[in-house]
């Protein structure tokens, strides 16, 4: 896997100051602890503008607008120790380089473990009371689609409200000295994008006259939960708005000529998906068998399963699967080179001769380009 300068979303480091706290009353009493442990975090984000279809996004995906730390003890059940949520003022002063510090108290002890969680919905964490509760909380890819954190969901996903986690486990918090702990936060999404779609047709075969015009693209089989764990299967799929589809997973295309290269990128983000139930990436069209001739164009779909291993396909910069997978900060660049006619509906795969992919893995911690021929 490759790195690059923003790989980590955000780098928070945590400075632990203990200081001992005693009493001379009652020794033969367990007094409770008191909370001496001052966490220090210097944030770090990139402030950006929201999502525009057309291009593709880059430090806005960085950004923070809502962050909750949350501190559990090595005690049995792993307790809370700590647990805040920081917004606004808190943290809209981070910058690339320096940040803005923010502090919390804590209880000294042993083998203590810290998450911190970015951009995840308002109040999530509220009345956790052990470290099982925090992670049996499930974040929401709904929240992707308001800008900047705030405000009601949209039909559209942002760049600027991706969900972050980070943690550190095993710390000790000890009277007296100063402990640091620095956490980086990985996006928990994935980025699939098609930045290229065009036509190739036989010019001495079956459908050398053919015709084809991109209406829409969308995904299908999308993960739309995560916990701290980074599981979830609850799969949803991208529609214009007919029953139990989601709009933000939908992006409809009304500029496309027939039979001309569409190069307008289109990106969707969605959680990590390892289940047998691969998650797709669809084009929705019309194909015209004859190009105007005696036949009518008809609705096909050309299903994309994302990262997997299939005749015409080449995968580079990294490994694809037998049933394909989605892994979290992972970008998947697809690309597709339509031959033939597609499926009648999004559930029937086409014969994989007809697909053909690139993927190539770079940044994000993975960047993998898919270009796929229809035949």
């Amino acid at each position: 896997m490759k790195t690059s300068n923003y790989l980590w979303a955000v780098l928070a480091t945590a400075t632990l100051s203990l200081s001992a706290c005693g009493s001379d009353e009652n020794e033969n009493v367990i007094q409770p602890k008191e909370k001496t442990a001052r966490l220090e975090l210097t944030l770090v984000g990139t402030p950006a503008d929201s999502r525009a279809t057309g291009t593709l996004p880059t430090t806005d995906e960085s950004q923070i607008n809502r962050l909750t730390v949350a501190v559990f003890t090595g005690a049995s059940g792993n307790p809370v120790n700590a647990l805040r949520e920081f917004t606004g003022d808190d943290i809209k002063a981070a910058t690339s380089g320096t940040g803005k510090k923010i502090t919390m108290l804590c209880e000294p002890g042993n083998g203590q473990t810290i998450y911190v969680v970015a951009n995840a919905s308002t109040g999530l964490f509220a009345g956790v009371t052990n470290l099982a509760g925090f992670k049996a909380k499930l974040m929401l890819l709904s929240e992707t689609t308001k800008a900047a954190g705030a405000g009601a969901a949209t039909d559209t996903q942002k760049a600027n409200n991706l969900p972050m986690l980070g943690s550190a486990i095993g710390k000790d918090f000890t009277a007296g000295t100063e402990t640091e702990a620095e956490i980086a936060l990985s996006r928990l999404v994935a980025r699939v994008s098609i930045s290229s779609i065009k036509t190739a047709f036989d010019p001495v075969g079956r459908f050398k006259d053919a015709t084809f015009k991109v209406t829409g693209v969308y995904l299908k089989n999308a993960n739309s939960s995560v916990n701290a764990d980074k599981t979830g299967s609850v799969l949803v799929h991208g529609g214009d708005g007919s029953t139990d589809t989601k709009k933000y997973l939908y992006e409809t295309v009304s500029t496309h000529t027939a039979n001309t290269e569409l190069t307008t990128p289109y990106y969707f983000y969605t959680f990590p998906n390892v289940s047998n139930t691969p998650t797709k990436l669809i084009i929705k069209g019309m194909f015209d068998a004859d190009g105007g001739g005696s036949s009518a164009s008809v609705p096909r779909y050309y299903p994309i399963v994302i990262n997997k291993k299939q005749a015409n396909t080449t995968i580079s910069g990294g490994a694809g699967t037998d049933k394909g997978s989605i892994a979290l900060n992972t970008k998947y660049v697809l690309t597709a080179v339509i031959k033939g006619e597609g499926a009648p509906d999004d559930n029937t795969d086409i014969d994989p001769a007809t697909l053909q992919l690139t993927v190539t893995v770079a940044d994000w911690e993975l960047t993998i380009n898919q270009d796929v021929t229809f035949e």
